[in-house]
């Protein structure tokens, strides 16, 4: 038997709205022990990705004067979110995240998330 997607992902994805607050979101990534987490909006559609990443990149908004209390997910999320099916190789997996530079995957759709592969997960496929 081969691995597939759904063998290697992570199934419990916590999300997080486009409204939270820089500050709010650093804290649920500290409390949740994880380094992104994709963004839903009200209706449960995935609208983008957020990560540490992405926290390290707001401190532009400092120097515009902006604290992380008036700095939201939404201004700080990535919105070219990479979907796969859960059938697809962990190679297919790895190969994709080194074609668009990222260090995360969904899987499943816009509509219904199964589950998240990062590239620690990939690591682990090589011990």
């Amino acid at each position: 038997m081969t691995l597939q997607a759904k063998d290697i992902m992570e199934p419990r994805v916590v999300a997080v709205a486009p409204e939270m607050t820089l500050e709010q979101f650093e804290e649920f990534l500290t409390v949740q022990n994880i380094d992104g987490a994709p963004v839903q909006n009200a209706a449960g559609e995935v609208v983008g990705i957020a990560s540490k990443t992405d926290v390290i990149r707001a401190l532009r908004f400092q120097s515009r004067g902006l604290s992380p209390a008036q700095v939201t997910v939404a201004d700080i999320m990535t919105d070219d979110v990479v979907f796969v099916p859960p059938d697809l190789s962990p190679r297919e997996v790895a190969e994709l995240m080194i074609d668009h530079g990222i260090h995360r995957v969904l899987v499943g759709d816009r509509q219904h998330v199964r589950g998240i592969i990062t590239a620690f997960d990939l690591l682990q496929l090589v011990r």
